[in-house]
């Protein structure tokens, strides 16, 4: 008898024993991982209730960013100009106080420009290199190198440019036989910012060349080689009569909180008028009321209840912290703000409809409001304006409120923390829960192995035996004969 020296491998289960030992290993591994089943379940539950939470989170903070709109005093000094004419334009910041202004603009304000004496090459050398030197108005003067071999126009130009002198450089082409001209201009209008050039060649160089072309004092107008092709001046305007002069077009200080743009100069005074700009309070108003509702639309969604089909139901429903959450919200709305002439959201014309959300059912109401009362429209946002008194008003109560709801340690952080928490410890439980089916899976795969290699031994003590036993059948029968 000759044993067998078969040994199987996972590729080949089955085939000494002639047994279907890998499918049958297969059936017992995926039976196996149906153990991970409902850890995957909670899992996916807890994944559901993080993200909803972060769903109310971010509809609570968008709430919270419309408030903070509301709570800001600056809001409600908010100011629109008009411009009657065309010379002016103008702008108007919080700190603008309604009234009315004549502006007449005598002179416009223009930057200095010098050009030089005229070259016929701008690639060619000016002599041998040296130093140019630069100054605007009442600034250090700029000093600029020029190597030897890089001082023709060109290099002179962009040397000047690269320098931040506060002057600009370019080059014109006049079409006549010496056609390049350099011309310096001052970056800022106004006398003020007036250019003085001077040049000095390099060490040893022969003659001035640079000097000869680069040089203009503006302070006393002696040893000029360049000319003034367009004069410093300053704006001249007058503000309700008033005559004033600036270095600039552009003149902020004049009228308080006003921009004044001149574009031109008048024969007839423009009229600059500032007002009060109800419109932009009033979208803040609209804009909270719809972050509000946007909100309450979230809370509807995440608590649904659906009796016919419990699997539709909110993934919060019944949740205990967004029970607290609309507590909290609800009752800064329905708290009385006091102190001032207005106390509650109905005496803007806003109300809580009867699905939960708000609307702004009355908007004359709050528009007469905004213009007859804008300080009471303030008192019922954001408390004392000067924020002197220690009463907030809806939008500052709200803030704070949800502030601390989503800070670290809030309400909604730490739901949310408490979650995650929830789904750590699940995949740890999931992780060894297969570590325990992997192990399980290798005792079947090993106990099929020796399975499979004892049936393979004992198929060939059959083979042997059945040809041992054919072999004597013959001879018993002879020997009968």
């Amino acid at each position: 008898m000759s044993s067998s020296s078969y040994t199987p491998t996972l590729s080949s289960l089955g085939v000494g024993s002639g047994l279907n030992l890998s499918s049958l290993l297969d059936g017992l591994k995926s039976s196996e991982q149906t153990r991970l089943q409902p850890l995957q379940t909670r899992e996916a539950s807890y994944k559901s209730q993080l993200s909803a939470y972060g769903t109310l989170t971010s509809a609570v903070k968008n709430l919270q960013g419309a408030a903070d709109k509301l709570n800001d005093p600056s809001l409600y000094n908010s100011t629109k100009v008009d411009v009657a004419g065309s010379a002016v334009t103008a702008s108007s910041s919080t700190s603008a106080v309604p009234g009315s202004y004549n502006v007449s603009v005598s002179q416009l304000a223009q930057a200095q420009s010098l050009v030089a004496s005229p070259v016929a090459d701008k690639t060619a050398n000016i002599g041998a290199g040296g130093t140019i030197s630069i100054t605007t108005g009442s600034n250090s003067p700029v000093k600029i190198d020029l190597a030897n071999g890089k001082s023709s126009l060109a290099d002179i130009r962009d040397a000047i440019n690269n320098a931040n002198a506060g002057v600009s450089a370019s080059i014109i082409n006049d079409g006549s036989a010496t056609p390049y001209r350099l011309v310096l201009s001052s970056d800022a209008s106004g006398t003020a910012n007036q250019i003085t050039v001077s040049a000095t060649d390099a060490s040893g160089a022969s003659g001035t060349p640079l000097a000869n072309l680069l040089s203009y004092n503006s302070s006393n107008s002696t040893g000029n080689v360049m000319t003034q092709t367009v004069a410093a001046q300053d704006a001249k305007l007058s503000v309700n009569g008033i005559a004033i002069s600036r270095s600039s077009n552009t003149v902020n200080d004049a009228i308080q909180g006003v921009t004044l743009n001149l574009n031109a100069t008048t024969t007839s005074p423009d009229q600059v008028t500032t007002t009060r700009d109800n419109n932009t309070i009033k979208g803040a108003i609209k804009n909270f009321v719809s972050a509000y509702n946007s909100y309450q639309g979230k809370v509807s969604s995440l608590t649904a209840f659906n009796g016919s089909s419990p699997s539709n139901n909110g993934v919060l429903l019944g949740d205990s912290t967004v029970r607290s959450v609309e507590s909290q919200v609800n009752k800064v709305l329905n708290t009385p703000v006091s102190g001032g002439s207005l106390s509650t959201l109905s005496d803007l014309g806003i109300s809580l409809q009867t699905d939960g959300t708000l609307k702004i059912d009355n908007e004359n109401k709050l528009d007469t409001a905004l213009a007859s009362d804008p300080h009471g429209v303030a008192q019922l946002f954001s408390g004392d304006p000067s924020k002197t008194a220690t009463t907030d008003g809806v939008a500052g109560m709200l803030s704070t409120a949800i502030g601390n709801m989503t800070d670290k340690n809030g309400l909604l952080s730490s739901a949310s923390k408490g979650v995650q928490n929830s789904i750590d410890d699940v995949k740890k439980s999931m992780t060894d829960m297969q570590k325990t089916i992997d192990a399980t899976v290798a005792r079947y795969q090993q106990q099929f192995v020796q399975l499979d290699s004892l049936m393979s031994s004992l198929n060939s003590t059959k083979s042997y035996l059945t040809t041992q036993l054919s072999q004597l059948n013959p001879s018993s029968s002879s020997s009968k004969g």
